[in-house]
């Protein structure tokens, strides 16, 4: 019996109920309503026709591939072909416990065409500026493991591509950079370096990673004008869509038959039905059959409550954008060396839904000089969506005109930027704000006897700073070992985070404290 946390989850549940009435006067009410039915509503398979990424132009050879034949059978089957994806693939072909298991990788769309080849393409970590904010939310035990995962993350995977083929390397553009975030107003700066220096002192071995810039050094040091303060630190950046197309083809000539990558083969389905077959008691329908499967493992981000419809508001689809831009005349090319990102506090209108997210995220290519930035300001019906395949024109003009805002020389007296390619993706983001991770609970499959689904999920945006190790520490938890000594345990999903935690009434909670931080009881529409 589940008896004992009870009186807790149930206390929980009245805090977040008395919260939310605090907001409750019809322009709240309002908002909170259209936020509820976005973050429940089914996300749906990925589209057909998405905006194009320039990431994956051209398409990689392998992007449509597919068994002659769908595999009437596989030991693991992984929905989504992303970075999680292909790290949970590539830790289980190469796992000495898994030596014999055949893996299957089913991808609604071409290879790679999700949140992976529509990112930003850096290998970057937000340990310094989100350690405050996590300690508060979850603990100062959390924030340390949190923060220092993704350190371990950005450096496994530098570590992992310099082993990797050479012409790899070359062709998915990995290099060192020196990363800046800048501040652009003084609230969100005192906060951020408060974070910067909390972390220095709760993690000492990583007490020298960040470094603070006071706001009369950065004109000079980094062309930036108007900021409040920045923090610099070590970094990478990379082409990640050639990263994982790269690694894909390289297991499947390592592991030719026991590996199948099958694009264009949406998982429309998942049924537990041992009684037809014991040994694979998972039946994935696709429009190409159906694929038996001893586990299944959804990696699919922010569609994961599509298969999984009690999610439904714990995972939700949250859209950005990313664009390609002309740099401006004035602009040095330093994309070899040096990558930005501009943080401001964000503002939530809840009468017109639209959000300023406060985060401008940019890279240079250091062969073209182009400038790649993104960022995630719309309306909130433009924001929590799974459609990619549009661009709100309040973020097209958001884009168009922050680099000659942002850089001190580089545009002279032009007030926008000419936008060479733009395309939208869609991030998965969570109630907590914490990925999750593990087992799926039987409140989700409704079913004891379903103990072989998995998941890795609701990166919150942040990604290419967890998903790598993330894969492979949920292969390790399927493959019976022990990951506590390094892996986040606040990202494990479990029943009283599904209970307490990862709730829709949380999430809309989240984003009715960013509208009206004060309630609105107070407050006269």
């Amino acid at each position: 019996m589940d008896s004992e946390p009870a009186p807790d989850i149930h206390a929980a549940k009245h805090r977040q109920n008395e919260e939310l009435s605090s907001y409750l006067n019809p322009a709240m009410t309002r908002f909170i309503t259209q936020i509820s039915k976005a973050i429940s509503q089914d996300p749906g398979l990925p589209r057909p026709n998405p905006t194009i990424s320039a990431w994956q132009v051209p398409s990689h050879p392998l992007a449509s591939h597919q068994s002659p034949v769908l595999p009437a059978q596989t030991d693991f089957a992984v929905i989504g072909s992303g970075i999680t994806g292909c790290s949970v693939a590539k830790t289980l072909l190469e796992h000495r416990a898994a030596k014999d298991a055949h893996v299957t990788i089913l991808e609604a769309r071409t290879l790679v065409s999700g949140a992976t080849g529509r990112n930003g393409g850096h290998l970057v970590t937000a340990s310094g500026h989100t350690f405050g904010p996590l300690a508060k939310q979850h603990g100062v035990e959390a924030a340390k493991q949190i923060t220092r995962f993704s350190i371990l993350n950005i450096e496994h995977v530098m570590k992992l591509v310099r082993g990797m083929d050479p012409k790899l390397q070359k062709g998915c553009q990995i290099r060192d950079v020196l990363k800046v975030m800048a501040v652009g107003d003084e609230e969100t700066w005192a906060t951020a370096k408060e974070s910067v220096l909390a972390f220095q002192h709760a993690v000492p071995e990583y007490s020298s990673y960040h470094r603070i810039v006071e706001k009369e050094d950065i004109p000079e040091r980094w062309n930036i004008k108007n900021a409040s303060g920045a923090v610099e630190h070590e970094a990478g950046a990379i082409w990640p869509y050639r990263l994982i197309t790269g690694i894909y083809e390289h297991l499947l000539k390592e592991f030719p038959h026991r590996l199948a990558v099958e694009a264009n083969t949406p998982a429309q389905q998942v049924t537990f039905s041992p009684n037809d077959n014991p040994q694979y008691p998972y039946a994935i329908k696709t429009p190409r059959g159906i694929i038996r499967a001893k586990k299944v493992v959804h990696c699919t981000n922010g569609h994961a409550s599509h298969l999984l419809p009690k999610l439904g508001g714990c995972i939700y689809p949250f859209r950005g954008t990313m664009t390609v831009q002309k740099p401006g005349p004035m602009l040095k090319n330093l994309g070899a060396s040096r990558s930005w990102s501009l943080s401001h506090k964000p503002s939530l209108e809840a009468d017109t839904g639209l959000y300023n997210t406060g985060l401008y995220y940019l890279q240079q290519n250091a062969q073209t000089g182009r400038i790649w930035i993104g960022n995630e300001t719309a309306h909130m019906r433009d924001i929590l969506t799974s459609d990619d395949t549009t661009i709100p024109e309040v973020t097209r003009q958001a884009l168009s005109t922050v680099l000659p805002k942002l850089f001190l020389q580089g545009w002279g007296a032009e007030t926008t930027s000419e936008i060479e390619a733009i395309w939208s993706g869609i991030q998965g983001h969570t109630a907590d704000g914490l990925p999750v991770v593990g087992q799926i609970p039987v409140s989700v499959t409704g079913d004891d006897a379903d103990d072989g689904q998995w998941i890795a999920a609701g990166f919150n945006g942040y990604g290419m700073d967890k998903c790598w190790l993330t894969g492979k520490a949920l292969v390790t938890m399927i493959l019976g070992e022990d990951v506590s000594d390094w892996f986040p345990q606040a990202f494990l999903v479990t029943e009283e985070r599904l209970r307490t935690e990862l709730t829709p009434d949380k999430t809309v909670l989240k984003f009715a404290k960013m509208a009206m931080p004060s309630g609105a009881k107070a407050t006269r529409l």
